[in-house]
């Protein structure tokens, strides 16, 4: 039972997994045939004449930069789509990793098998993380062939680093989505409370660097570390993984704990 909870989870997704293998594909086959079509100095020149406030707040705080693949992509691509696609996954299958059973009334069923609400709700956990790492996995992968199609050079382990911030960023948000899911098994409430979240850690990345008094803000935005220190083209990032790692993991345990003493009746 155990296994299956988290398998089935897995097998709900398939139809949805090769959607998202689609479109990802052919978005990135799109935009690599752009970037190979077009001199991107001369776009380069155009965005310098704009304000740096402006070229901040759209892509953050390193600004837009079309003067390489790398910033292509950063601005085209990492900036707002991919953590849209990842985010939306994470925090859709998070918010209803208990609630959607909850709504159903098939949760007391479930748990009148030999199974623990520890072991359910780790295993809806495992699967909203599968998930979310398979759309990572396909961002890397599509970019990575599609560069090579059309000959376009690009880091492997850049293009790696980015989506591996993806991933984690994606899971965090994915895990807050899990806890409000816990709070009264609103599966509504809680993809809106992440996504929420969501939205304002991006505002703030982008809006702190423009006013000096709330620089420090950016610190507590979890997009910021998602792009700071130019994964893309610098690679992982010595810490910039660990903000990650301690708010999924901070609230996994809030997850679990308010899990545990919810009262399902």
């Amino acid at each position: 039972m155990l296994s299956s909870i988290f398998l089935k989870s897995l097998w709900d997704f398939r139809k949805a997994a090769i959607y998202w293998t689609i479109g990802i594909s052919l978005l990135a086959l799109y935009i690599i045939f752009v970037l190979s079509s077009i001199e991107l100095n001369a776009f380069q020149t155009v965005l310098d004449s704009f304000p740096k406030a402006l070229t901040q707040f759209i892509a953050g705080e390193s600004g837009i930069d079309f003067g390489s693949i790398e910033g292509f992509l950063n601005a085209q691509i990492f900036t707002i789509m991919a953590p849209i696609f990842a985010i939306s996954v994470a925090v859709n299958s998070g918010g209803k990793s208990t609630a959607n059973e909850e709504s159903f009334k098939s949760l007391d069923i479930i748990l009148s098998t030999p199974i623990t609400r520890e072991s359910f709700i780790t295993q809806k956990i495992l699967s909203m993380i599968s998930k979310t790492f398979f759309i990572s996995a396909v961002h890397w992968v599509s970019y990575f062939i599609m560069c090579k199609l059309f000959s376009e050079n690009i880091s492997a382990e850049g293009l790696f680093a980015i989506c591996l911030n993806l991933f984690l960023m994606g899971i965090s948000f994915g895990m807050i989505s899990v806890y409000f899911g816990t709070l009264n098994g609103n599966s509504t409430n809680a993809i809106a409370i992440a996504g929420g979240f969501a939205l304002i850690s991006y505002l703030i990345a982008n809006i702190a660097p423009l006013v000096d008094s709330l620089d420090f803000t950016k610190y507590f935005s979890l997009f910021y570390y998602y792009k700071s220190g130019d994964p893309l083209k610098l690679g992982i990032h010595s810490w910039h993984w660990l903000p990650f790692i301690i708010v999924t993991l901070i609230f996994f345990i809030f997850s679990i704990l308010q899990f545990r003493k919810r009262n399902l009746l």
